[in-house]
């Protein structure tokens, strides 16, 4: 799925263009403006708005030779359009669903990389960090994570890459001691949003 444009990806051409734009915004904009957004002509938009207004997606109002327009959020379609284009933050909101079925409860299980900056498009993975507590029984934990990331992956429409670290070997290798792969932990550190668990440095020790 491309996060950065989900209302193009599954409304692609002129009419998920003028959507994704309406859709940014709570205020109502002239047709002349949306089409500059949006990057389409300023007949064209008008003809696609027209049909939007039929269908209940878009309110129209004019306003002398002003014509406004604005995303129909109180009727199903346009709902549904509105919950599209904040997919990402629907979609991290169900992974901490999924995280918090995982036994046993990680030491943290968070996301970084291009999906928790925001930046992830069709061809971007889910990065996924998991620690395991250090009295987890390996097979139940495995099990466990494995139906997770097949979870995460069907949710999501990405696939998952996952990092699945013991607490003190993630220590050693992530931990102001280290010796090696600094910037990446640094990277993992900056974008990380927890799913369950604690949080990056608590874990750690210490910040990098």
């Amino acid at each position: 799925m491309d996060y950065v444009r989900p209302v193009e990806a599954v409304v692609p051409g002129a009419t998920g263009r003028l959507l994704a734009a309406l859709a940014r915004v709570e205020a109502e904009l002239p047709v002349s403006t949306l089409a500059s957004i949006a990057g389409v002509g300023r007949t064209r938009a008008s003809g696609i708005i027209a049909e939007l207004s039929a269908l209940g997606v878009v309110e129209r109002r004019e306003i002398g030779r002003t014509v406004l327009v604005s995303l129909a959020r109180h009727s199903a379609a346009g709902e549904v359009i509105d919950r599209l284009a904040h997919l990402g933050s629907e979609v991290i909101a169900r992974l901490r669903s999924l995280a918090n079925q995982i036994e046993p409860v990680p030491e943290t299980l968070l996301i970084f990389g291009p999906f928790a900056r925001g930046e992830a498009d069709a061809d971007s993975y889910l990065h996924v960090l998991a620690v395991r507590p250090p009295a987890a029984n390996p097979d139940k934990w495995a099990a466990s994570l494995s139906g997770f990331a097949e979870q995460a992956q069907a949710l999501a429409g990405n696939p998952v890459q996952l990092l699945d670290y013991g607490l003190e070997d993630l220590r050693r290798k992530a931990g102001p001691k280290a010796k090696e792969g600094r910037e990446f932990w640094r990277s993992v550190r900056r974008d990380a949003i927890v799913l369950a668990g604690s949080q990056f440095d608590a874990i750690i020790g210490a910040a990098l």
